[in-house]
């Protein structure tokens, strides 16, 4: 076991982190290292303490941690928490590395976002040690094999996309700064209409995303579309991809053109793509909004762990 503590060595480890993310069925692009390392160059503060085990040479595990230390406190997060749909260890085997967090000095730890799969849920507390366990957030995951929207919801989609005269591209070198740029204004253009700022608005937000979708476009994992109404991009869907799940992060839409759901369209257009590549999962993450509903999209709960010394 190692444990890196300077960004230095989180990104050296890089190559090998991607490569077990590759090989781990059950992660999501949240824990790779195209989303966790703009994220700590970006909004990573104190210490970084990444729990790394290796068999042979070969990365097995990683738990990507920090601490925050003030006024003779501690509390330890993970890496990505605050924006990130899902956090948790890494590991290339079923049930994951032994993982001691009592070990590390730190008062408390706050493990947000775990699925219920998750092997923290799990974790024995050892004497002088409490924890907390409790709900946090709805996901709502399509099975795509089951997609079942009903047959007015079909037909007010092929209606939407004949009056747009929607046309589709996905994202490449080419164009992804431009992608990028229509879906910040789109998506602020939304919450401009409702006297409101939006996620997007901070320079810093930005320069993150531009990192994290260069980073997920050469390591084939963003799935990135706009759509044409008119010869001008009129809705852009903002997503990635792991091993048969496609994850759908964000969307921005023109909200003049609101009464033809360009969203519902360039939503449309993500699920038919990613069945045409075989995935077999449409997560779309937190928030239960209705429009999930209405794709068959079902239920499922995220979990927080706290983890404490005992008074």
């Amino acid at each position: 076991m190692e444990i890196l503590t300077t960004t230095e060595q989180l990104e050296a480890a890089r190559k090998d982190w991607l490569d077990l993310w590759r090989r781990t069925p059950d992660a999501t692009p949240f824990q790779s290292p195209m989303w966790l390392l703009p994220w700590w160059r970006h909004f990573g503060s104190n210490d970084l303490t990444v729990i790394a085990t290796r068999a042979s040479g070969r990365l097995e595990s990683l738990a990507p941690l920090y601490v925050i230390r003030e006024d003779g406190e501690s509390l330890g997060l993970f890496l990505g928490t605050g924006i990130s749909d899902y956090l948790d260890v890494i590991a290339a085997e079923v049930g994951g590395a032994p993982l001691d967090l009592t070990q590390i000095d730190c008062q408390m730890w706050d493990l947000q976002q775990l699925r219920p799969s998750s092997p923290l849920l799990k974790m024995q507390m050892p004497d002088g040690w409490r924890d907390n366990i409790e709900e946090q957030d709805r996901s709502l995951v399509l099975t795509l094999a089951e997609t079942s929207p009903s047959t007015h919801f079909q037909k007010k989609l092929r209606y939407y996309r004949r009056s747009l005269d929607a046309t589709f591209e996905t994202a490449n070198r080419e164009n992804l700064d431009a992608f990028l740029d229509a879906l910040f204004a789109l998506h602020a253009a939304r919450w401009q209409k409702r006297g409101m700022p939006g996620m997007l608005a901070d320079d810093v937000i930005q320069r993150f995303h531009r990192e994290v979708a260069r980073a997920m476009l050469d390591a084939g994992a963003l799935r990135m579309y706009a759509m044409r109404s008119a010869d001008r991009i009129a809705a852009v869907f903002y997503g990635f991809a792991h091993n048969g799940t496609v994850a759908y992060y964000l969307s921005g839409y023109d909200p003049a053109l609101e009464k033809y759901s360009p969203g519902s369209v360039i939503v449309a257009h993500a699920i038919e793509q990613a069945v045409r590549e075989g995935a077999t999962v449409f997560d779309f993450l937190r928030g239960a909004e209705d429009y999930k509903y209405a794709w068959g999209a079902k239920d499922r709960i995220n979990y927080r762990r706290q983890i404490f010394r005992a008074p």
